[in-house]
This record gives structure tokens, sequence and C-alpha cells, in this order.
């Protein structure tokens, strides 16, 4: 099957906004004409991942869809970018963080201006108008770092109410957790709850236009997994990934 098109879009875009990269580039494989993607490696746990996948898509029918629907509908598009743009900045000094750790200290310098620019000039995150100077939104986690720091991927997870990882990810999640940012300061609970309630609501409403086309996989437990290992090998390699699988870093992709 052909991914040149499906690689080559996320190269282009890189987690500018995660949810949206992720549905156009499930929109251009599926215009490719794969259906549900044959997978390289196995999947011990398969069993807990498929309970677990079971869970997410039922809570996400019961609660978080018709949540997301109403905030689609009753908050206006400039309102919901702005949101976009201030949980983005919000994430602007872990991204310079862990480009720093990978040794990109131009993207780190660069991601550092833009949290500078938007915090200040682009009103507290909630305009991009360090993107407008020639300063892109850049994405990097501290899954990315281990990967580059060699450390394997481990066997897919998917994690109930998170979604799909893997346990090399799963463990760089979990620094989010303590790790201080601009909101961190403020003690208060209701604070979190806006915070990550938002960006649960935003994420979604980014994917909810998605559904029909993931309804029609005859797997789509499997054929996000295929999805996931490719998305993420594509933000570990910057978008150019090498041509000639193999390695840790590249096992369970799309086969040919």
């Amino acid at each position: 099957m052909e991914l040149t098109a499906a690689v080559k879009f996320v190269s282009l875009n890189r987690f500018a906004r995660s949810s949206g990269l992720f549905g156009a580039a499930l929109l251009l494989i599926m215009q490719t004409g794969c259906a549900t993607p044959s997978l390289g490696p196995d999947d011990p746990l398969a069993s807990f991942n498929r309970a677990s996948y079971s869970f997410n898509a039922g809570l996400d029918q019961a609660l978080i869809k018709p949540l997301t629907i109403g905030y689609q509908r009753y908050t206006p598009a400039m309102v919901r970018r702005s949101i976009g743009h201030f949980l983005d900045n919000l994430a602007e000094p872990a991204t310079a963080a862990n480009a720093l750790l990978q040794g990109k200290v131009g993207e780190a310098t660069n991601t550092g201006l833009r949290f500078l620019i938007n915090s200040t000039v682009g009103i507290l995150g909630t305009m991009d108008v360090a993107t407008t100077v020639g300063l892109p939104l850049r994405h990097e986690d501290l899954g990315q770092t281990l990967a580059r720091w060699g450390l394997p991927d481990g066997p897919y997870l998917v994690l109930p109410l998170l979604g799909p990882s893997n346990l090399r990810d799963t463990v760089g999640i979990l620094p989010r957790w303590y790790l201080p940012d601009a909101l961190s300061s403020i003690d208060e609970h209701a604070i979190d709850v806006a915070r990550y309630s938002l960006l649960i609501l935003h994420r979604r409403s980014g994917r909810l236009h998605l559904d029909p086309l993931l309804s029609e996989q005859p797997d789509p437990y499997l054929f996000e997994q295929a999805f996931y290992r490719q998305y993420r090998r594509d933000q570990i390699y910057d978008g150019a990934p090498p041509d000639s699988p193999g390695g840790s870093l590249e096992q369970g992709l799309f086969e040919d």
C-alpha cells in the first residue's frame, strides 16, 4: 500500500494540532485505499488493550462525544481557536526542554521565543503571533526524547482514558503530571479540572468529522494501533524517517 502521501502530510504539519493532524492523516490514508493496516510485531497485551479500547470507546460515546458536540456547537470558532492557542502555549516550555535534551538547540531557542512572544504580544497565548513572524509551532515530548536516546518503544498499550501509547511513551507521560507550567502555581483544583476538560474537548472536537470514517473500518482497534505507530515514528524523526525500516524505532509500521 502507498503511504507516501500520508507520511508527507504528517511531516508538513507535525503536530500543529494533535487532533487535527491525526484526523487529516487518517483521511489521507483512507483515500490511498488503506483499509485495516497489517501489523508487523506481535501485540502481547492485546487482551488488555482491546478491553481498554472498548472502555474508552464507551466513555466517549456516553460522555465525551456529546459534551464535545455541545462545545463545538455553542462555542464560537474564534473562541475555540484561542483556547487551542492557549493550550499549545502551555506546552511550549516542555517542548523547548525536550528539544534541548535531544540536542536541537535551534528548535529549543525558537520555541522559547515563541513562548515569550505569544505569552506577551499574544495575550497569554490566546493568539499565535509567533507563527506570523516565522516561528512555527513544534512539538517535542519525553517519549520522543527517550526514543532519540535509543530506548525501544516496547509493547503497544491502550491506556484507560488516555488512549493509544506504548511502554516508552507511557513512561514519558508520567513527568507531565509533576513538571510545573504557567498554571501550576495556582493551587486550585477547579483550575486543573477546567484545564484538562478543555484539553479533552478541544482535541476531540478536531476529530468529530472522522467518526464515520473510523466506523467503516473492519477493526478500528488495529487501524488505530498501526496509525499510532506510524504517527509516532514520523514525530521521532521530525517528518523525515529513514527509507528502510529496521530497528526498535521502526517496528510495527504499515507493510507495503
